[in-house]
């Protein structure tokens, strides 16, 4: 079951050409927009609001609910639930009882097709609901604590999935053991670094590897911490960019230096890419992997920016 996405109500829009700026920044100052909590704001005010305004709101609303009927059920309920799948129908499912009609009845006819794809909905909404604002690890970890609590089918899943983990996370009986509250990779990592030395041998190789991997990347914890596993190298620089006013000072300073590197190498190893690699894909680090692959062949010059 799939919701729209909340709408940044009227964040597009310049301040000359929204009706609604004057009444926002009157009575919706401390609001940002987005989640609809800025129409929720002024909705708040809808006696005082300009006639402009007003009728912009109305129109927003008329829109946006015949998109979504549940949009302002999720602004009202689901304000702190981030954008992850399925975070906003446990939320629903939660709220039920308090659901405006509108929502209740496209909620209806949804609610069986999410209580036959995930059969933990309910037992998460039971037992774990806490765990749906936190990270994604949070709601299994609950789920396992919980597991003599939960449904038939949900108990049988979370006992499928715990096997799985367990065959392919030599570091499972560890982290449950040692680190049971850390939900995200990077805390689990510091806690597990911690506790090395009374950790099983497979799990403690799996733990060396992945301080030699931090040890040789000065934004490897930043890369752990704020982006998903398995991206590409220029994935990897697009996150980080994104991410880049709580990055490391470790992590800012190496991008510093590699950013002026990359520059210097475009112009001084120019020659050597169009002699030695002109067909080598324009990402994911290709063109100096074929230039360290040619290392011999290339230039003095470049061959220092290599090292």
């Amino acid at each position: 079951m799939k919701f729209i996405c909340f709408i940044a109500f009227f964040l597009s829009l310049k301040a000359s050409a929204n009706p609604c700026s004057m009444d926002s920044s009157k009575f919706c100052s401390g609001i940002e927009p987005g989640k609809g909590q800025l129409a929720k704001c002024l909705s708040d005010y809808q006696e005082q609001l300009s006639v402009g305004c007003a009728k912009e709101l109305k129109e927003f609303k008329k829109e946006t609910g015949s998109k979504n009927p549940c949009f302002e059920d999720l602004a009202d309920f689901c304000a702190k639930v981030p954008a992850l799948p399925g975070r906003y129908e446990y939320c629903l499912l939660r709220n039920e009882s308090r659901l405006t009609n509108k929502c209740s009845a496209d909620f209806k006819k949804k609610k069986s097709k999410l209580i036959v794809q995930d059969v933990c909905a309910q037992d998460i909404v039971n037992n774990c609901y806490e765990a749906v604002t936190e990270p994604e690890g949070a709601i299994v970890r609950c789920l396992i604590k919980h597991q003599g609590q939960l449904a038939g089918f949900c108990q049988k899943a979370i006992s499928q999935k715990v096997m799985n983990i367990k065959k392919n996370n030599p570091c499972f009986e560890d982290t449950e053991k040692h680190c049971p509250t850390q939900t995200l990779f990077a805390d689990i990592h510091d806690c597990m670094t911690k506790k090395i030395k009374i950790l099983a041998p497979t799990c403690r190789k799996v733990v060396e590897a992945e301080i030699k991997k931090e040890e040789s990347n000065p934004c490897y914890r930043d890369l752990i911490r704020h982006c998903k596993s398995g991206l590409s190298s220029s994935e990897q620089h697009q996150c980080l960019s994104l991410n880049e006013n709580v990055l490391s000072n470790t992590c800012r300073q190496f991008r510093s230096i590699e950013s002026t590197k990359l520059k210097q190498m475009v112009e001084i190893c120019e020659p050597d890419r169009m002699k030695l690699c002109p067909s080598a894909p324009f990402h994911d680090g290709m063109i100096v992997k074929c230039l360290k692959e040619n290392f011999p062949r290339v230039s003095g010059s470049c061959q220092k920016l290599l090292k």
